[in-house]
């Protein structure tokens, strides 16, 4: 289906305003939902070359750092793939795996706990060989739980949001997109809409000037915790609505 002005918008590309994804799929725009939503992701499972196609992600597509699926349907029944793959593991050593201590607020190990208690007779040693193909089930419906899930806003071609369609209309095509992408950002995100954050920083007079490479590292962490306590923000490093709102007034 063609988007309106934007011809080569494509299943699983991502449009960010003011730090807000818009998840476009063949006949549907998702956003302002939780990312498992917005990706049709419930498992919110990082994206791999080549595993995650062979789990029926959409090639080459991602959002941050994680796969988009073409349905829900098909999203959910990665979760199952995922669990199915390595039937010696033990829950809790599964979910040492899929949620890592360190990343993020990740706790495998209350996790774990959480998955087994939704099983019933199984606790955090059962393996996962051990699992029916229903409580594989029950495990991954406790997975998109835990994992955020809310809905979001879903539109088609003719009902897209007003900032939305204006920001198409003024940028028709992916590398124009790319170029004036505002991504929500924070230590370690890397892409295009990165160096739009290191680019506006330098111009508001960032001393030394960031390097643009697309990289938010330390020193483009610093210079957001500066720009957010100048002007008022809650300097935290991260640059979501509100900061991005900051940096283009």
């Amino acid at each position: 289906m063609t988007w309106p002005n934007a011809d080569d918008m494509e299943a699983g590309s991502v449009v960010s305003l003011l730090g807000v994804d818009h998840v476009f799929y063949d006949d549907q725009m998702r956003t302002g939902g939780s990312a498992s939503w917005n990706n049709c992701n419930p498992g919110n499972i990082v994206y791999s070359p080549g595993t995650s196609e062979s789990d029926g992600a959409l090639a080459g597509k991602r959002n941050g750092r994680f796969a988009i699926f073409p349905s829900e349907d098909v999203g959910f029944e990665a979760i199952r793939r995922v669990l199915r793959r390595h039937p010696e593991r033990t829950i809790l050593d599964e979910m040492k795996v899929y949620a890592p201590t360190g990343d993020g607020p990740n706790d495998p190990v209350r996790y774990a706990q959480q998955v087994a208690t939704s099983l019933g007779a199984a606790s955090v040693d059962t393996t996962l060989g051990e699992l029916d193909d229903g409580q594989l089930t029950t495990a991954a419906t406790t997975i998109q739980r835990i994992e955020g899930w809310q809905e979001g806003e879903n539109d088609g071609p003719d009902s897209l949001p007003g900032d939305l369609a204006d920001f198409l209309a003024a940028h028709p095509s992916s590398a124009e997109r790319d170029d004036a992408d505002q991504p929500f950002a924070q230590l370690n995100t890397v892409g295009p809409g990165v160096k739009n954050i290191q680019r506006r920083l330098n111009e508001l007079g960032e001393t030394p000037p960031l390097t643009e490479d697309g990289a938010f590292g330390e020193n483009t962490r610093e210079a957001v915790v500066r720009f957010q306590s100048n002007n008022g923000l809650s300097p935290d490093g991260i640059v979501g609505h509100g900061t991005w709102v900051a940096l283009t007034s």
